[in-house]
């Protein structure tokens, strides 16, 4: 079995979690009840030992793989004009919805004097 780099631990040792953070998040910005919280949620993968939380480097890093978010498309402005004629089109076709299904008859669209 390959000896572990003397700068990191095995990846598939178990650690405790406090033990196990200054390792996986050098720059900090996480702590124990943070990894508990993405174990509750499925995205990292815990041992509990006699009462103690324990996980591995490798599983840290599926969980950053897991939490990678990725960056929302948005969909191109329309023009002013354009948003009118969309507008319309959905009012007319939930008329005609209406209409089709029985919902609002056609009496209602004639004025009454």
């Amino acid at each position: 079995m390959p000896q572990p780099v003397k700068d990191r631990p095995d990846p598939n040792a178990p650690m405790r979690l406090k033990d196990i953070i200054p390792i996986a998040f050098p720059y900090g910005g996480i702590t124990p009840a943070g990894l508990r919280r993405e174990a509750k949620r499925g995205r990292l993968k815990l041992m509990r030992i006699a009462g103690k939380d324990f996980t591995t480097l490798a599983a840290i890093e599926e969980m950053q793989r897991l939490c990678v978010v990725e960056p929302e498309q948005k969909e191109p402005a329309l023009h002013p004009d354009d948003e009118a004629k969309a507008s319309l089109s959905a009012a007319r076709a939930i008329v005609k919805e209406l209409r089709e299904t029985g919902k609002i008859s056609t009496s209602l669209n004639r004025r009454r004097r």
